[in-house]
């Protein structure tokens, strides 16, 4: 307390003095813990944007190192593949120096033994007539046996046997299916007094058979699409037609009249006859125009030349 406080309230008792200066006191550390309370607060909070700086940066350079890291990385990728790259590049350099000195060395062993050698000159010409010779004959055979291989494969059935039987049965079945048609036509036009029959020859060549239907179908499967295209060669190998013929014929006998005289009589009668004509054609009639529509009346040929490979099938 200074003087001039002191001296301001010496008219105050002493009790009362005493009293003023603890309330002034205790005023002053009030303010004093404010004016604390307040630096204390203003420090926090300084440290706690320091912190969320902190945070900011810690993360801006975690993110920074990423990147770093990704593009190092990629940058190592390249530098290896560049490598590789110059590697390669070295090593096909390599191979093709040593190719050229390989080569230079036997051009020049060549020329050494031509030199020292009077006869070289006639035994490498010898050589290379000989080599030619045999390199003709090689490509001459292999193309022989490529033409025969080749050959042999289209001329080949290559259908299973079965197939093929079976597919020729049916055929068969039909043919004798006709032949029965034929022997019993009058049971079929009854009434005539005369039945003619021109009939052509009933049969096939079942490699002619086999043949369209495996140059058709090669590697063909008996099905009812198989038995459709035989049915449709059937009714294109027979045609059947018949042809009624109506006369009026007659006869002369002798009967007697009422007066016991002979007399000849003429007399009319119908007849009727019935001819029956069968008009045969083979199955390479009937189909030769679709092989030829279809591009493969070559390989029917051959198939059919070489009886598929299969000479005993049928």
């Amino acid at each position: 307390m200074t003087e001039q406080e002191y001296s301001e309230n010496e008219e105050l008792s002493e009790d009362e003095a005493r009293v003023l200066l603890e309330g002034r006191k205790a005023a002053s550390k009030t303010v004093s813990k404010l004016k604390e309370h307040k630096k204390k607060k203003a420090s926090k909070l300084k440290h706690s944007r320091d912190k969320s700086d902190s945070k900011l940066r810690d993360k801006k350079a975690s993110s920074s190192e990423k990147n770093d890291k990704a593009a190092t990385k990629k940058a190592m990728q390249k530098a290896r593949q560049k490598s590789h790259q110059v590697k390669t590049a070295e090593k096909r350099r390599k191979q093709a120096k040593n190719a050229k000195e390989i080569a230079e060395k036997i051009a020049r062993k060549a020329v050494e033994i031509i030199v020292s050698s009077k006869w070289s000159v006639l035994i490498v010409l010898l050589f290379l007539i000989l080599f030619s010779t045999i390199s003709t004959i090689a490509t001459s055979c292999c193309a022989s046996l490529s033409d025969g291989g080749t050959k042999q494969i289209v001329s080949t059935f290559t259908a299973d046997d079965s197939d093929l039987i079976a597919a020729n049965n049916h055929l068969n079945n039909r043919e004798n299916g006709l032949r029965d048609f034929i022997n019993h036509i009058p049971d079929y036009y009854v009434g005539w007094d005369e039945y003619n029959y021109y009939i052509g020859n009933i049969g096939h060549d079942p490699y002619q058979l086999a043949s369209y239907l495996s140059a058709m179908k090669m590697d063909f499967t008996y099905n009812h699409e198989i038995e459709d295209m035989i049915n449709r060669v059937y009714d294109a190998m027979y045609h059947v037609e018949t042809e009624s013929i109506h006369e009026v014929r007659s006869y002369t006998h002798t009967k007697t009249d009422f007066d016991g005289n002979d007399i000849e009589e003429t007399v009319e009668y119908d007849y009727y006859i019935l001819n029956v004509r069968l008009t045969p054609k083979s199955v390479e009639e009937v189909v030769i125009d679709e092989l030829r529509r279809e591009g493969v009346y070559e390989i029917y040929l051959e198939m059919r030349q070489s009886q598929g490979n299969k000479p005993g099938l049928f």
